[in-house]
Order: C-alpha cells, then sequence, then structure tokens
C-alpha cells in the first residue's frame, strides 16, 4: 500500500489541475483550427465553382450557335451555388443578396435569349461584367472568412 504524507498529495492537486486544463484549451484550439480549416476547403471549393461557372458564361457567349443544354446548366449551375451559400459554413456568412443577383444578371440578362444570341468579341461588356460579378462575390466571402475565422 503506498502512502502519501497529506504534504506531498496536497502538491499535486493543483499539478494536475493545470493538466486538465491544459487538456481542455489544447481541445478546444484543436477544434477550432479543424473548423477553419474545413471552411477553408468549403471556401475553396465554392470558390472554383464559381470560377467554373465563370468560364461556362464564357464559353457560353462565344459559340457561334445558341447551346440551350448550356444555357440550362449555367442556370442549374447558379441555382445550386445560391443554395450552398445558405449551408454551413456559408450559413454565418453576410453576403449581400443583390451579389447573386448580379452574377445571375452578368450571365442571363444579355444575350442569353436564343432568337436574339450573337457571337461575342472577346471584349465584350458581358464578359467583363461576369467576372466582376464573380470577383465581387469572391471577396466578400474572403472578407466574412476572415471576420468569421481569422
Amino acid at each position: 500500500m503506498c502512502y502519501y504524507p497529506s504534504g506531498q498529495f496536497l502538491t499535486q492537486i493543483p499539478t494536475w489541475l493545470i493538466v486538465v486544463a491544459g487538456w481542455f484549451v489544447v481541445h478546444h484550439l484543436s477544434t477550432k483550427r479543424d473548423q477553419r480549416k474545413e471552411a477553408r476547403e468549403r471556401l475553396d471549393q465554392f470558390i472554383l465553382a464559381l470560377r467554373a461557372i465563370e468560364e461556362r458564361a464564357i464559353q457560353f457567349h462565344q459559340t457561334d450557335t445558341y447551346k440551350g443544354d448550356l444555357a440550362r446548366t449555367l442556370l442549374f449551375d447558379i441555382q445550386r451555388i445560391i443554395a450552398k451559400l445558405k449551408r454551413h459554413p456559408f450559413g454565418l456568412f453576410e453576403v449581400a443578396p443583390n451579389l447573386m443577383k448580379e452574377l445571375r444578371r452578368a450571365v442571363t440578362l444579355k444575350n442569353f435569349d436564343s432568337s436574339k444570341f450573337t457571337c461575342q468579341p472577346p471584349n465584350s461588356s458581358i464578359f467583363s461584367n461576369v467576372a466582376n460579378a464573380v470577383d465581387d462575390i469572391e471577396d466578400q466571402l474572403e472578407m466574412e472568412y476572415e471576420r468569421i475565422y481569422l
């Protein structure tokens, strides 16, 4: 049987309290780091999806003839990306709703009607409008990520 004099036992209590408190702090910080990492990964995927929409919009507007399947895909992709903004971790982000409307308008407002479709030149304002809309959304998301996680 081990016998600890009461003085030695009392001196170990603060040590064990520090160990337990340290474990809780490390656990809390690790959880926060994992949440930041997951949010960063999802944000990067979201930005890649935005860039893919931008590329498809440019392809659509530069084709010689109206491509209804590409137009439909663009509309569905824009709707999906808007829905993604309502899911974790983006639900915490404060993104102005007009940014997503501007993206939809930039892609679909001009030259999206099959009866009026024409191949756009490389310097078309449609392309700069789409690029600006995507950049505005990306900037807003990056600012919100920094506000919440950094």
